[in-house]
């Protein structure tokens, strides 16, 4: 009866090992302007983009008795930082960061 259970752990073990090998297998590797997907994209303006968008920054402590809208930062800490992702003409993701569009490769 134990060794099945160590059987069973062991095998629990390598799933695990190899569905992180899976996950580390999908990298973002840049391409250069040049590539005509990429012109595409840039060419589609916000058309079939997803992007996600998010607020960072010191936040301003509540004043008592008082009740705020949204979020109040001090002043020069607020930062807005978004990223998109896109299929492309030729069927594979492309991911912007700061910026610049890279192929997302998964193989």
């Amino acid at each position: 009866m134990s060794t099945r259970r160590s059987f069973f752990k062991f095998l629990g073990l390598g799933a695990g090992v190899a569905a992180g090998g899976v996950v580390a297998a999908a990298a973002v590797l840049p391409d250069t302007d040049k590539s005509k997907a990429i012109q595409e994209i840039k060419a589609a303006g916000f058309n079939g983009k997803l992007t996600l968008g998010a607020e960072y920054g010191e936040i301003v402590p509540p004043k008592p008795n008082q009740y705020t809208f949204g979020r109040e930062y001090v002043p020069g800490t607020r930062k807005n930082v978004q990223a998109s992702i896109a299929v492309g003409p030729d069927g594979n993701l492309y991911l912007n960061q700061n910026g610049k569009w890279a192929r997302i490769v998964t193989e």
